[in-house]
């Protein structure tokens, strides 16, 4: 019995070394591969608007800009949406051909027949039948052959309207 005590104390003892010694030793590092340089991520290039608009106090960027231009009238389609993306957001401004350069006082003018004007978004729509409360549009012919376009305007509802090109 008393070989049996002193070989468990001898095994334990050997245990106890054998933790002390695994615990002492410290992994070695793993050596890190080294591959090609690693490229700077491209952070995606975020053009410019081509100008801004204001709705109800708000500036809004225009990314699109359509003209329809004939004998009759000229009209603008502005978007803060590119022309490839559905156009969920835009404005339509126009006048009768016949008034090109003139300053339409909207109080003053015959719309649908004088000047036209249609706002949507996906909360609000002012079709070209619904009466401006006042303000007003310009569209000109400009030298280089474009065209220069001026809308300040309040709504039906009362929420303003700018854009200038």
């Amino acid at each position: 019995m008393k070989d049996l005590m002193k070989q468990k104390v001898r095994y334990m003892m050997m245990a106890a070394a054998a933790l002390v010694a695994l615990h002492a030793c410290e992994k070695p590092e793993t050596p890190q591969v080294q591959g090609p340089p690693q490229q700077e991520e491209q952070q995606p290039v975020v053009e410019p608007p081509i100008c801004t608009y204001e709705y109800d106090g708000k500036e809004y960027p225009v990314y699109s800009v359509v003209w329809s231009v004939d004998e009759s009238q000229i009209m603008v389609k502005i978007s803060p949406f590119k022309e490839d993306q559905p156009q969920t957001t835009y404005a339509v401004i126009g006048i009768n051909s016949a008034l090109a350069g003139v300053e339409i006082d909207v109080d003053m003018a015959w719309h649908n027949d004088d000047y036209y004007f249609i706002y949507e978004d996906p909360l609000m729509y002012y079709s070209q039948y619904r009466h401006l409360q006042s303000g007003v549009i310009m569209v000109e012919k400009t030298a280089e052959g474009g065209y220069k376009v001026l809308a300040d305007v309040i709504l039906p509802d009362g929420k303003t309207f700018k854009f200038e090109y």
